[in-house]
């Protein structure tokens, strides 16, 4: 088991001065970033204060990858009553975009708001493609293939990050401002990178590696019809129970485990049996083009079958 680091352990990342009084909308910091690394997940916590209410912000990642969760624990954070989504940017320059939501509380009652995966650098879709764009045509029956991670793009936009500003779908405006996420994303990438070896996979092939794993599409669906009831689709808004599938060389499922169960353990047994028996993908590649072992990592609703004319 991984273990948890205290923030004094990060270097660079370093304890803000006292928070003096200041506009409500505002968030500074009031202590530095600690780290919580699991065997499955990477997750970087700060506690922020306004002058009058504290707010806590995970950003957490539970692969290599773009994507980013940001979790909201505490005050200062007010949806609008029928709002689904919440205006997000990084700042100063970064574009703005939204993100859906769930929303509760903690067991000590304290307000919790789990936004759905965000990137810090949008990944570059196809040739040609301009960061950001939309992705090519989908088409159902060819595996979709999303560009390799570039944790370098990464890095460089986590440079130019100091601040997250939460704007349309809430009350009143909110910005955290973070310091600048250099430091802070050089922690999670290697964090992220440390999980491969957990997994039992090549960190060094991964780190230049042209092609993620593709999942194969099954007409009839790796998860028949009804196989999750549509009363359960709800459990899994905003990335819970990730389907975590290592994937050999040969383009087979070697292992199957679920992140973040939100379904019963034995609706979940029978999607990794599905999994494993049903399933199969165009495997990665590595920097000379060979096929090598790597994994694959999303909800369950993309393993049922396909929706006619859209991507899942």
């Amino acid at each position: 088991m991984r273990k948890f680091l205290s923030a004094c352990s990060l270097v660079g990342l370093i304890v803000a001065p006292a928070v003096q009084a200041q506009d409500a909308g505002v968030f500074k910091p009031k202590g530095a970033w600690t780290a919580d690394y699991g065997d499955e997940y990477c997750r970087l916590v700060r506690t922020f204060s306004n002058g009058k209410e504290e707010l806590s912000l995970a950003l957490e990642r539970v692969q290599p990858g773009t994507d980013v969760r940001m979790i909201f624990v505490g005050g200062g954070l007010s949806p609008f009553r029928n709002a689904d989504t919440i205006g997000y940017q990084f700042g100063p320059s970064g574009a703005a975009a939204k993100s859906g939501y769930a929303k509760s509380t903690t067991p000590d009652g304290k307000p919790f708001m789990s936004f759905n995966p965000v990137t810090l650098a949008p990944p570059q879709m196809g040739p040609g493609a301009t960061p950001g764009s939309p992705p090519p045509a989908f088409d159902p029956s060819k595996p979709f293939v999303p560009p390799p991670y570039d944790r370098a793009k990464e890095q460089e936009a986590a440079t130019g990050i100091s601040a997250i500003a939460l704007t349309e779908g809430l009350t009143s405006p909110v910005t955290i401002e973070t310091g600048s996420l250099r430091a802070p994303m050089a922690a999670m990438q290697n964090c992220a990178d440390d999980l491969l070896k957990v997994w039992g996979l090549d960190l060094e092939q991964h780190k230049t590696m042209t092609a993620p794993v593709a999942l194969v599409p099954n007409p009839q669906g790796v998860l028949p019809q009804g196989t999750i009831p549509f009363s359960e689709f709800g459990k899994m808004a905003t990335g819970g129970n990730l389907v975590r599938v290592i994937v050999g060389a040969d383009g087979k499922p070697t292992s199957c485990q679920i992140y973040s169960p939100t379904l019963s353990e034995t609706l979940n047994s029978k999607i990794c049996k599905l999994v494993m028996d049903k399933a199969s993908f165009v495997p990665a590649k590595d920097a000379g083009g060979q096929a090598m072992a790597s994994f694959w990592m999303g909800s369950p609703m993309f393993l049922g079958p396909p929706f006619p004319g859209g991507r899942r």
